[in-house]
């Protein structure tokens, strides 16, 4: 295990985009990362220990007191292998030092074992802090409903916060072996790809079918299905994630035999991996080696001077590769149907509901905090939507190894940086305008309305864009593996999510501030929003717009 240790160092030290630590630079990526620490790390963990607490508290009542926790942690587990599986399959197969690792003096199960570490460690962190919460939010309702919390039990979910994630992940390694084990005939990446897809649907239909003996589709059945023992998702994924039961147990009943049988199942998960890894991993990268693609060489075939301008050209080839990539199309293009198709279920299954009948009656009867709700709700919205997708915060990362062709290719910095801003607006603003316009059918809103609610979002992503901008062109991520490691392992993402956080906080929180203490109408109240946010835009524009054009300049 010692040259895996070694290799593991290796690939640690490239791991992810490296922050400036000296000098005014520094000094700004430190506040960055304390912006995003307590905007968005701090906040998530918070809600997932509260949703704990509130689930143990209610199935304690009930005489279930892991219940909720056993819940939730099954399906973190499987959002782990649905968007681990491409990550697992790229760090192992398709990631570019492949080639230089299979000549050293390594053997196929080390390199597994280096890699797998090394992904393992890479993909957990915010894994171990939610967990941490949940543990938390756990131990506080299982105190508060008089049950003894022992030692054991302590020492036991501290153990499952670092190893709860690594069966989901080994699950990961033992698909991509074996598919492309029974699969390395096949010609083409593509079906190794789709298998995060395919999971993804089997979760989700396996979760929606374990409705069907409890109605609808709500909260209170799913905490009444759990309660009951008999919920089928939580049954099923109680024999594949088989190591989390005897975890709860464990927690649950202080037991030191159940601590030593949840080590040995995790143990024998390893085992079973690099088992299977020291027969197929090598076979496997010979596979991957051979893989043709016909699409490649046609791609590099289809000439871009047709379009009709060096500017379309360049949009062009941003489109191109943000579609033909399957990292950066599922991240940075599909992710934008989340709110127009979540809005749609949400509606669907929920518009009887009275809570949601009385928002729309309060809607039409003109409710002030109605108004002022939708208003915020579409800003903070444009706002997370256009920093999730990535598109600005790694639009110089993107570039890779070729960034200093930026530099070089016959294209003015002004050309490339409009291509770039625009590619990122109008792939996120139709998403936006679709989703608006389900919200305004629902809420049967007027046609000026549809034009505001427009106006706010697209000054919102105008704002994203220019900060993700400013951030990559400040320092790009550009020596990943693969495309996947740079959507990862860019911390501009990051920290592009968590200023635009602030932003939105600070111009609603304004707007809504002097409504309510200062009196202003409810009509003033949305000009204001309005006028905050495009006057956000337009200095974001003018400001960023030559230091971002300097940064590119100094790029190489």
């Amino acid at each position: 295990m010692r040259n895996a240790l070694s290799l593991f160092r290796v690939l640690t030290k490239n791991a992810e985009n490296s922050m400036p630590k000296k000098g005014t630079k520094g000094t700004i990526y430190m506040a960055l990362g304390i912006i995003a620490l307590s905007c968005i790390m701090i906040p998530c963990c918070i809600i997932v220990g509260f949703v704990s607490y509130v689930m143990t508290l209610a199935l304690t009542a009930a005489g279930s007191a892991t219940g909720g926790l056993l819940a939730e942690i099954h399906i973190m587990s499987a959002f782990s292998m649905v968007f681990g599986i491409l990550v697992i399959f790229n760090i192992l197969f398709f990631s570019s030092d492949r080639e230089h690792l299979v000549p050293l003096p390594f053997k196929s199960h080390e390199i597994l074992a280096a890699k797998f570490t090394y992904a393992y460690m890479a993909e957990s962190l915010m894994e171990f802090m939610i967990l941490i919460s949940m543990f938390i939010g756990f131990f506080i309702a299982y105190a508060k409903s008089g049950l003894p919390v022992h030692p054991i039990s302590v020492l036991s979910a501290l153990l499952g916060v670092f190893l709860i994630p690594l069966l989901p992940m080994c699950y990961c390694v033992i698909i991509s072996l074996l598919t492309l084990a029974l699969l390395k005939n096949v010609k083409s990446t593509r079906i190794f790809h789709n298998i995060s897809t395919i999971l993804l649907f089997l979760f989700v239909i396996l979760f929606l079918f374990s409705f069907r003996d409890a109605g609808e589709i709500t909260v209170e059945n799913y905490v009444e299905s759990l309660a009951g023992g008999d919920n089928l998702f939580v049954t099923i994924l109680n024999k594949i994630f088989f190591a989390v039961p005897v975890l709860l147990y464990t927690i649950e009943q202080g037991s030191i035999p159940g601590l030593l049988l949840y080590l040995l199942c995790n143990a024998a998960a390893i085992a079973v991996m690099l088992g299977i890894g020291y027969f197929a991993y090598q076979p496997g990268l010979y596979t991957v080696a051979a893989l043709g693609s016909g699409k490649r060489s046609t791609m590099k075939q289809k000439n871009l001077s047709s379009a009709h301008s060096i500017f379309s050209a360049y949009v062009k080839k941003e489109w191109l590769v943000l579609l033909r990539t399957k990292a950066y199309s599922g991240n940075c293009i599909f992710i934008n149907l989340l709110w127009p198709v979540g809005l749609t279920m949400l509606l669907l299954w929920n518009k009887n509901k009275p809570a949601f009948m009385k928002f729309y009656e309060l809607y039409q009867a003109g409710n002030a905090n109605i108004y002022l709700i939708l208003a915020s709700a579409v800003v903070i919205i444009s706002f997370i939507a256009s920093a999730l997708n990535s598109l600005a915060a790694t639009a110089f990362t993107r570039e890779g190894a070729h960034l200093s062709l930026i530099k070089y290719i016959p294209v003015s910095y002004k050309t490339q940086l409009a291509a770039k801003a625009f590619i990122s607006l109008i792939i996120t603003y139709p998403a936006l305008l679709l989703t608006i316009i389900i919200m305004g059918l629902y809420l049967q809103i007027p046609f000026a309305w549809y034009l505001y609610y427009s106006l706010l979002s697209l000054a919102a992503l105008l704002i994203t864009a220019v900060v993700g901008l400013l951030l990559d062109s400040a320092h790009p991520y550009s020596t990943w593996d693969d495309e996947y490691s740079a959507l990862r392992g860019n911390l501009n993402t990051f920290f592009d999510m968590a200023v635009v956080m602030v932003i939105a906080l600070l111009l609603c929180g304004i707007a809504f501030l002097l409504y309510s203490l200062a009196g202003i109408s409810l009509a003033m109240y949305h000009i204001l929003l309005a006028l905050l946010l495009g006057t956000g835009a337009a200095v974001a524009c003018l400001v960023s717009y030559r230091i971002i054009l300097r940064n590119m300049a100094d790029l190489y």
